[in-house]
């Protein structure tokens, strides 16, 4: 699997610029278990930007980046953005692999981390995040929200490593994060196509430019029109 691979540098340069915290996985916060309505008057403060995952069969090491503020120190509404780094075993099945894609990002929709309620929909890169008072005062920070969606997605048998880059400094590069979601959401939706709605005539299929930039996608668009 490196579909998402050029995406994964790109976001390995982005953040390089810039001095960040490293964490290892830690005590993850806690689940509700269910989802939250965080009222306004409850609200410390929202966070609004990208969340997206980026899946590889590369190495990727077990951990959190924050680059920013933590959350605890964060005062007002701000712009932010959330990477996700997913390992997965190199399956070698394309149809295993595309649907082991989806089981992967349905993850953020049944994650409810206590007083942190993520917003975002499937057809969308977008995330939103409303973050209670009472979360705060609790402790609430990145390490255990990440610690906490490593958990989750290591949930599946078949991934095996996971990093989370949260990013909520004023000076970051939000339209570049802008652009990299943007590239990963055609991707996915680009395999998607290709997967379950073959159009043999490459000439007249709106997603061509995405296959041809994309490393192996047209020969996974070929090998499944000879089937």
């Amino acid at each position: 699997m490196n579909f998402f691979d050029s995406l994964i540098f790109e976001t390995e340069k982005l953040t390089s610029d810039f001095l960040g915290n490293e964490f290892p996985k830690g005590t993850p916060w806690k689940d509700c278990g269910e989802s939250q309505i965080i009222m306004r008057r409850d609200t410390a403060f929202e966070l609004e930007g990208v969340g997206f995952n980026l899946v590889t069969s590369s190495d990727v090491s077990d951990g959190i980046i924050l680059i920013g503020d933590d959350l605890d120190k964060i005062k007002d509404n701000r712009r932010f953005a959330r990477i996700t780094l997913v390992q997965i075993d190199n399956i070698g099945d394309e149809q295993k692999e595309y649907n082991l894609i989806k089981k992967i990002d349905y993850v953020k929709y049944h994650t409810f981390p206590d007083g942190y309620m993520m917003r975002s929909t499937s057809r969308s890169h977008k995330e939103a995040v409303r973050v209670s008072k009472k979360a705060i005062a609790d402790g609430a920070d990145f390490c255990g929200i990440g610690s906490l969606l490593i958990d989750k997605y290591k949930e599946i048998p078949e991934v095996k490593a996971v990093k989370v880059i949260f990013i909520t400094a004023s000076e970051a590069d939000y339209p570049e994060t802008e652009r990299i979601a943007e590239k990963n959401y055609a991707i996915a939706e680009t395999l998607n196509h290709v997967m379950n709605n073959i159009v043999f005539d490459c000439k007249t299929c709106n997603l061509k430019a995405i296959c041809d930039e994309v490393e192996g996608m047209k020969e996974l668009h070929f090998n499944k029109a000879d089937k």
